[in-house]
């Protein structure tokens, strides 16, 4: 699926190569899913933390939020748009 994505891509954009892919969503919390598609595209690939340079409260878990940030990437983005 992700080959699918960059060609379509490719195809529909000026671009003819990707410097690194971020994953984001749900399916980017499976263990493992980040080293399997920089191994079969051949692109560094990582999984999103929007909260990574954040400040959190001392009553937040770090590692659970951590394990839900790839989900949450829309929601936290949302978020911080009314600190625009």
């Amino acid at each position: 699926q992700v080959g699918r994505s960059l060609q379509f891509f490719f195809s529909s954009s000026q671009y003819d190569n990707v410097d690194h892919i971020v994953l984001a969503g749900g399916s980017a919390s499976i263990a493992g899913v980040d080293e399997l598609i920089e191994e079969r595209v051949g692109t560094g690939t990582t999984i999103a933390n929007p909260f990574a340079n954040m400040t959190l409260a001392s009553r937040i878990n770090p590692q659970s939020l951590g394990n839900d940030a790839p989900a949450l990437m829309i929601a936290c983005g949302l978020a911080l748009r009314s600190f625009d």
